[in-house]
């Protein structure tokens, strides 16, 4: 049996919302007049009467109908979406807005998505930032939170929904605080002692990973960087790699906020100071220099270019820039293969286990490449 259609009525010029006969809610408004002074009404739907408001407010001026429509009916939920795709995508990188946008949907909108702006309290920011804190979240990941929330209440204030910023009063702790086992693990990033023969055997077994680990790890780069490196990068006589350039994604978004498509691209490195020259070791000159070799015979075999000056050193099969997430995959599969894929190991630990080596080595009075087991090799 169809549903009845219901009808809320709002004051003049506040718009009508109502439930058709499919279930569907409808919102309409008048959002202007056309040169023979007739109105022009807007008309949106939604599964929910939430969802029908909010997609009518974009349509509606700031101050008067919108205002009502956002104190009265949308849950921080939907306006906090509103807000992000109105406004915050136009004005931060993209990369950014992936990062507000996955913080709204894993931790805010579980915790608080269904009340009002208005009846935000302190205290329930306080215990639900505090909250992950005590459940072992990173500061650094809590502090984005809470900044993201800062500026969301801000724009509340300048619709009018609330008269002080809720924000103001909540309290964290200014540095990252772990103990016993945490703490240590926190501390030591680079890849165990223990697991670095495995780990050196496992990528042995790939032509690929050999030279692309062992650039980051023996140069302390980034996975993006490395990607990003060209044979005029380096210098083999030198023994230099110059890190000008690092691989950024571009993601592309729905009117949701969903991630529709990632586009691979060169851009700068993630500080300034990133930009760097780096003096990189005798083991790490030879490996890239029978990289080297290796494609050159491809490209004469293959006719693609991945060996000339301008080329990606870690080119795929067609002359292109890998990507990141490609790459992963691959690497994910090796270690998988022999084994390792429950160990933790990630590109991320790879630029950290150099410099720890050499600290090791110098507290054990050790060599760098003993206590790697790896023999110098002589170039022919």
């Amino acid at each position: 049996m169809p549903r009845k259609k219901t009808t809320s009525r709002r004051a003049n010029n506040e718009g009508t919302v109502y439930q058709n006969k499919q279930g569907r809610w409808i919102a309409q408004a008048t959002i202007g007049y056309d040169q023979n002074g007739k109105q022009i009404r807007k008309s949106v739907s939604g599964k929910t009467r939430s969802e029908a408001i909010a997609n009518l407010a974009p349509y509606l001026p700031k101050n008067g109908p919108r205002k009502q429509l956002l104190r009265q009916d949308m849950p921080l939920k939907l306006h906090m979406q509103f807000w992000m795709m109105k406004y915050k995508k136009r004005t931060i990188a993209a990369r950014t807005f992936e990062r507000y946008i996955g913080n709204a949907k894993r931790y805010i909108y579980p915790y608080m998505g269904n009340y009002l702006p208005q009846n935000i309290t302190t205290d329930l920011l306080q215990d639900f930032l505090g909250g992950m804190l005590d459940k072992g979240f990173a500061l650094d990941t809590v502090k984005h939170i809470k900044y993201q929330l800062r500026q969301y209440f801000e724009y509340c204030i300048d619709e009018e929904i609330i008269d002080k910023n809720p924000m103001g009063k909540v309290r964290l702790q200014t540095k990252e605080r772990k103990t016993g086992q945490a703490a240590e693990q926190q501390e030591y990033k680079a890849i165990p002692e223990e697991l670095r023969d495995r780990f050196l055997q496992a990528i042995s077994t790939s032509v690929l990973f050999k030279p692309l680990c062992l650039t980051s790890m023996f140069a302390g780069l980034r996975i993006g960087e490395v990607l990003a490196l060209k044979w005029k990068d380096f210098d083999e006589k030198k023994q230099t790699l110059s890190v000008v350039r690092a691989q950024t994604v571009e993601p592309t978004f729905d009117e949701n906020g969903n991630v529709i498509k990632r586009e691979y691209m060169i851009g700068k490195t993630k500080t300034a100071g990133s930009t760097r020259v780096i003096p990189i070791p005798d083991l790490l000159v030879n490996i890239l220099h029978e990289w080297k070799t290796l494609r050159v015979m491809q490209e004469l075999m293959a006719k693609v270019p991945v060996s000339k000056s301008d080329d990606f050193i870690f080119a795929n099969n067609q002359g292109k820039m890998r990507s990141y997430y490609g790459t992963r995959t691959m690497f994910n599969r090796l270690l998988k293969k022999h084994g390792m894929e429950e160990m933790g190991i990630h590109f991320y630990r790879l630029r950290h286990t150099f410099s720890n080596t050499l600290f090791e080595a110098q507290k054990t009075r050790k060599s760098f490449r003993c206590s790697w087991g790896i023999k110098r090799s002589k170039r022919q």
